[in-house]
């Protein structure tokens, strides 16, 4: 099953592979709302989509921001597309400029990144957009073999990427307790949870895929963390 979850929904837990759906929205066409279908169409199954354009009109910055945050911590993949500009922008914003300050950071972390670029994306004069080719040599550096043109070959790498094969060892970790603190669920998408812990579930997700077997050796901490990270999770006496 191929799920989207839109902000401001707040999300509950995490049950499958999960992709962020990084990318401009200032200006920017509504991109996000085809990856379903286009996901579908390569054959994707058992996935869940963030997506942070918004569907309500009055959702607070701070909300947006910290759920965009969580979300990001939280996936196994961000997938970020640039499509070209759709619409005219106020004179004093940048198109596609905290896509590509999410991008560096991401990329800087370690986090599993895909990366396409409309090929439409250009100056006036037909070159690339200012920073583009800096963004290039950047993934080159962290890793990312190929920039994709399309939205579906970006998807086609998503799938390879979910279906790479894996030894059986693999799927088995054992990990010492990372000791989450606990969480105020009422207010997590208002104030953030603390770094610490957000940086816990991220390495967590990073290491360990959904279906996978962990044991935990010492102090877990807020079980209520759990719902938020991949594998089957067993407490073990150390």
């Amino acid at each position: 099953m191929i799920e989207m979850i839109k902000c401001p929904q707040p999300v509950t837990e995490k049950t499958q592979w999960t992709a962020f759906l990084a990318g401009p929205m200032n200006g920017a066409p509504s991109w996000q709302t085809q990856a379903s279908k286009v996901a579908a169409q390569v054959g994707i199954e058992n996935l869940t989509l963030l997506n942070p354009r918004k569907t309500e009109r009055f959702v607070t910055g701070t909300y947006q921001v910290n759920w965009e945050t969580f979300g990001l911590r939280m996936c196994d993949v961000i997938l970020f597309w640039i499509p070209p500009q759709a619409r005219e922008m106020k004179p004093w914003r940048y198109y596609a400029i905290t896509t590509r300050l999410e991008m560096a950071e991401n990329l800087a972390r370690g986090h599993k990144v895909i990366i396409g670029i409309d090929p439409e994306f250009k100056n006036e004069k037909g070159e690339d957009m200012a920073g583009i080719h800096h963004l290039r040599r950047m993934a080159k550096y962290y890793g990312v073999k190929e920039i994709h043109t399309s939205l579906e070959d970006c998807m086609k790498e998503l799938k390879a990427w979910m279906e790479r094969p894996r030894k059986e060892e693999e799927k088995v970790h054992h990990m010492p307790g990372p000791a989450f603190e606990p969480m105020d669920k009422l207010s997590r998408m208002i104030k953030p949870s603390t770094s610490r812990n957000e940086t816990l579930m991220e390495h967590w997700n990073q290491t360990v895929a959904p279906g996978d077997t962990v044991y935990v050796e010492g102090d877990f901490g807020a079980e209520e963390w759990k719902s938020f990270l991949n594998g089957r999770i067993f407490n073990q006496s150390v």
